[in-house]
């Protein structure tokens, strides 16, 4: 058997927890395409007595204990927050949603908008301060989420409006500095280009009344303009009411919900058909 080294191996096991593997998952019915290549990689998988699942669920433990990537930050808080502090049925979770230049890691919509950065203690400082100004722009709440090691570092470098959240070693989500509310100054212009079409459509409607027929070249323009002079707080209550909706429909709640807790961030990340989510809960299952 291919020998592999500790660092390598949680790096090949990192690689597990992404888009492109839960997509062809979802594609093939089958979790047999990736447990293979674990096995290339020299990691060995006995797929034969135990479920999909639950093969995922140990080795996402493995990585919670010895390899905190990005993604055991997600799934921190996706477990804490969205299945912990909320629900799935109430709260909605976007991750890598773009925002002005940057793109936030995750956002938690429930009543109002919060972003979440994440910088493990794998990352570097590098672009925070501009990513944190990019969701000041859009957010109501704005934490980065690190390291208990990092967090008076990362209070002593930013705004003062960001709030810092650290995860602990037992995988618990505790709050060092409280966020600042920040909804009164947020820039309608940025959260238009955040919105998909039918999103800044209905806004428009909501609060300008029934618009003209326009060609598809001319409707972006018409609409961002009349967005763009609603007030901080009616774009912003926008924002939220169209972003609470892409996730928390009964399909989608349903589906995340019956996702292994290790794969549930990634039931938000990976944009799948309903027949393909069937084929990926019966592959997991």
């Amino acid at each position: 058997m291919k020998l592999i080294s500790q660092i390598d191996r949680w790096r090949t096991l990192a690689k597990l927890f992404t888009r492109p593997v839960m997509a062809t998952i979802a594609r093939t019915g089958s979790a047999e395409v990736a447990f293979r290549q674990l096995r290339k990689s020299g990691i060995p998988v006995e797929a034969e007595t135990e479920s999909a699942g639950d093969i995922f669920d140990k080795l996402f433990e493995e990585l919670r204990s010895f390899y905190r990537c990005e993604y055991v930050y997600k799934a921190a808080i996706t477990d804490r927050i969205i299945f912990g502090r909320h629900s799935p049925r109430t709260a909605s979770m976007q991750l890598e949603l773009p925002v002005g230049r940057s793109i936030v890691d995750a956002a938690i919509f429930n009543g109002t908008s919060t972003a979440y950065e994440i910088k493990t203690e794998l990352d570097s400082q590098k672009r925070l301060r501009s990513q944190s100004q990019d969701y000041l722009k859009v957010f109501d709440r704005v934490y980065v989420v690190t390291h208990p090691s990092l967090a008076t570092r990362y209070a002593d470098s930013l705004d003062d409006r960001i709030g810092i959240l650290i995860l602990s070693e037992s995988n618990r989500l505790s709050e060092v500095r409280s966020a600042v509310s920040n909804a009164h100054q947020i820039d309608p212009a940025l959260i238009f280009r955040v919105l998909r079409r039918d999103e800044y459509v209905d806004a428009v409607v909501r609060y300008f009344g029934p618009q003209p027929e326009l060609p598809n070249g001319s409707i972006f323009v018409h609409h961002e303009r009349l967005f763009a002079t609603l007030s901080a707080e009616l774009a912003h209550d926008a924002f939220v009411k169209a972003l609470v909706r892409r996730t928390n429909d009964a399909d989608t709640v349903t589906y995340v919900s019956a996702l292994p807790k290790s794969l549930r961030a990634l039931g938000y990340a990976t944009p799948l058909s309903m027949v393909q989510r069937s084929r990926l809960l019966q592959a997991v299952g």
